[in-house]
């Protein structure tokens, strides 16, 4: 069994039911739009290996689905068959300036459109893995972000075996610490990597059944950022109710542990960061972090994306950026709502909308 995921988007709903019945018996795993709009919202959960659209759909047709798909940093490799019909020559041509590489005419033999299928995929998994996380030979923040730690651990490895004779008890402290802390700075960018790796390439699971209670693991990330750095944490001024939210125990963490880290990373020592969370109404729950911070721009906000850094000149320690693009992913999945308020120099207010659990709904 392949397990190879599609999305199949087409308007006509004899012809999209027949292809996925189709398509399931050779071992695919399917999921079906009757229209660009309605193929975004299935996008934003759920990433296919290979999408296989009609051009001529009411609402939003292919040539427009294709343009966002191919504008969203997240999906825009994702491989794309056309479907057309015969007298469609005016929206191939439309469709090829726009850069689509493949179409199939209708009517067409299913053994045809499994053989491109499988070759498409194939080529396609060829690219993940040669690209598989980022491109770091070309990449000039992710070799900093993990030639900076590893001078930190070598670098005081080595002054302690040159010194050892003469440093006395508090410096050997010292130089452990520094060991320790750009050991684990190191392993979270490696880590970040390979879980952005594995959500771009579907490897990771989101149930629906899935249960979190939230200020049970708030409190667990605060402790861990008190074992970090007791100053640090005395800064998080907190609110969060008790519930329990459909998301995984460990992708919850993931997401609470980087915004705080972030909000506390991007503000001064003497700034509070306030954290709020409640019940929102009988779907959602509602959690605000809001620091006062550096803040960020309208285009700045915009412009957010793995590996992208601003005002190096003030925090130069910053990441690649991931913990808030694996984030919002994160949220996107669970059909969550993830929004980003700033001002320049004022400070930046995160509010994600949960879903709740559905032992929660009233």
């Amino acid at each position: 069994m392949n397990n190879k995921k599609i999305l199949l988007v087409d308007d006509e709903a004899s012809l999209r039911e027949t292809i996925s019945e189709l398509l399931t018996l050779n071992d695919f795993i399917v999921r079906t739009a009757e229209n660009g709009q309605e193929a975004l919202k299935i996008l934003d959960f759920w990433t296919p290996d290979l999408i296989i659209s009609d051009i001529m759909m009411p609402i939003m047709d292919g040539n427009l689905f294709y343009e966002i798909v191919r504008e969203t940093d997240t999906i825009n490799q994702i491989p794309f068959i056309f479907l057309t019909a015969i007298n469609d020559e005016e929206e191939k041509e439309k469709s090829v300036l726009n850069g689509v590489d493949h179409f199939l005419t209708k009517p067409f033999k299913i053994e045809s459109l499994i053989k491109i299928i499988n070759i498409k995929i194939d080529r396609f998994e060829k690219v993940k893995n040669a690209y598989n996380t980022i491109n770091a030979s070309n990449n000039n923040y992710f070799i900093h972000e993990i030639n900076t730690p590893l001078y930190g651990i070598l670098g005081s490895i080595n002054l302690l075996i040159k010194n050892k004779k003469r440093l006395d008890e508090n410096e050997v402290d010292l130089f452990y610490n520094t060991i320790k802390l750009s050991g684990e700075r190191l392993n979270r960018t490696l880590k970040n990597s390979i879980l952005y790796r594995d959500l771009k390439n579907n490897e990771l699971d989101f149930s629906d059944t899935s249960s979190s209670e939230i200020s049970n693991e708030f409190s667990k990330v605060k402790d861990n950022i008190a074992n970090a750095d007791k100053n640090q944490a005395k800064r998080i001024v907190f609110n969060v109710d008790e519930s329990n939210i459909k998301i995984e125990v460990e992708y919850l963490h993931f997401i609470l542990f980087e915004l705080l880290d972030n909000a506390l990373k991007f503000s001064e020592n003497n700034k509070k960061v306030i954290v709020s969370g409640k019940k929102y109404n009988s779907e959602y729950y509602e959690l605000t972090i809001q620091d006062y911070g550096i803040g960020f721009t309208e285009k700045e906000i915009k412009e957010i994306n793995v590996n992208q850094q601003f005002n190096r000149d003030k925090k130069e320690q910053q990441g690649l950026g991931l913990g808030l693009i694996i984030s919002k992913i994160f949220i996107k999945k669970i059909s969550g709502v993830f929004s980003i308020i700033s001002q320049k120099n004022v400070g930046t207010t995160i509010t994600i909308y949960f879903p709740l659990h559905i032992d929660n709904v009233d």
